[in-house]
């Protein structure tokens, strides 16, 4: 849908993620399969449950009834720490996430899936490194449609550096790659992420109603006699 708007709509978010995974190697895309380096054994894992909730929609909506089409509507993603520990991993990232993006599209079938990445921000903006902040650019930089004009309108980078916060006592653990476990930072990465989301989505929308009016066929009458000539306005 877009769905934002339509306070009726029935709206899934399906969840899927497993900690400490790379995605050069755990979640690596196929258009990123080298010799010896398969698709990443959790990317499909990521297709295998999509597709098996999408199975299960009459279980999980009874309401629904099959009588109307479901739409995948977005993809969010939030990763990137471990591919930041090594650093092949970390040169490799802008192209894995751009192949990414390009394959989960081409799987789901949805050509043009909005997608918004939330930048791996956790150590914030005065405890970083130059692979830390390799990441976070590789990050920012599928998104900008001068380096790639494909994804123009459909994706959307987050920056969240600014949500991170301290360990104890400003947190209530010191796992930094876990955001400190700290509920105001995921909060406040998730509502980020959510808005950019609705961007994408209010921006596809009207993209959506531009093309059925450019595509509306018009019925005029040449005032000459019951014949009708039909336009199609470009």
């Amino acid at each position: 849908c877009p769905c934002h708007n339509k306070k009726q709509t029935q709206i899934l978010v399906l969840k899927i993620a497993w900690g400490g995974k790379s995605l050069d190697v755990d979640f690596r895309p196929p258009s990123s399969i080298e010799q010896g380096k398969p698709t990443g054994l959790f990317y499909e894992a990521m297709l295998a449950n999509t597709f098996h909730t999408l199975a299960q929609l009459k279980t999980i909506f009874p309401d629904y009834t099959g009588s109307y089409e479901y739409e995948l509507a977005g993809l969010v993603w939030h990763q990137g720490w471990n591919d930041g520990c090594d650093a092949n991993q970390t040169a490799h990232y802008e192209r894995n996430m751009a192949n990414f993006i390009r394959d989960v599209r081409h799987d789901l079938g949805v050509p043009n899936l909005p997608v918004v990445i939330g930048v791996s921000g956790m150590t914030g903006y005065q405890h970083s490194n130059p692979q830390r902040d390799a990441i976070i650019a590789a990050q920012f930089a599928v998104a900008n449609t001068n380096a790639y004009p494909e994804f123009a309108g459909t994706v959307a980078t987050v920056e969240t550096r600014d949500f991170a916060r301290g360990p104890p006592p400003h947190s209530p653990g010191d796992q930094i790659y876990h955001w400190n476990n700290n509920c105001e930072s995921y909060w406040l990465v998730g509502k980020a992420m959510g808005q950019a989301m609705v961007e994408l989505l209010q921006t596809k929308e009207q993209q959506d109603q531009e093309v059925k009016q450019s595509n509306k066929i018009l019925m005029q009458n040449d005032g000459m006699g019951p014949e009708n000539t039909f336009l199609r306005t470009s």
